[in-house]
């Protein structure tokens, strides 16, 4: 349960059952399974649809393919950096009408360029692609990338097919653990 949600406050409360690690997994399995026998592709860890289907909006973020957020809280990514208008309605507004656009912004270092890289890729279908790793961020990268998946692969939580680095059925349940086990740094 995301901390600080509803769902979270009402869990604390006991007005919500809260339901167990194992419950959860048995349920997500099921549902993907049941859904998959219907012909739905299971794209990315939280996303399933019928093929040609898929939402091209949540696609681009897990392609790393830079967007543009407008209006308050909107988010940007510009593949080097993202940023982030202010949330406050009142204070946006008063800061266009002065000709300005308040923002925050990130520069993200090669580091956090591959992390992040890892963590969305690894959420879909296709897998983390070792070679564009190297490419993308250099040889030393990919080599590590290769060396930190090794146990996972063993443990058939991940495998490889056509130097893509796939989670299993089983490894989906344990995709953010596998992916910050993969960052670099």
């Amino acid at each position: 349960v995301e901390p600080g949600t509803a769902l979270d406050s009402m869990t604390r409360k006991k007005k919500v059952v809260a339901v167990s690690n194992d419950d959860q997994a048995r349920q997500f399995l099921i549902m993907t399974d049941l859904l998959q026998a219907r012909g739905y592709d299971h794209y990315e860890i939280s996303n399933l649809a019928l093929p040609g289907k898929r939402s091209a909006h949540n696609s681009a973020y897990w392609k790393g393919v830079p967007y543009a957020g407008f209006g308050p809280s909107a988010h940007s990514f510009h593949g080097s950096s993202r940023q982030w208008n202010v949330a406050n309605n009142a204070l946006y507004i008063q800061s266009l009408n002065g000709n300005e656009i308040p923002f925050e912004i990130e520069t993200l270092s090669a580091d956090q360029r591959f992390n992040e890289y890892i963590m969305v890729s690894l959420r879909t279908m296709e897998g983390t692609d070792i070679t564009r790793a190297g490419v993308l961020f250099g040889e030393s990268f990919s080599a590590a990338l290769v060396k930190n998946a090794a146990p996972f692969i063993q443990k058939e939580w991940l495998y490889v097919n056509k130097d893509k680095l796939i989670l299993t059925r089983e490894g989906k349940l344990f995709a953010d653990g596998i992916a910050a086990d993969l960052f670099a740094g």
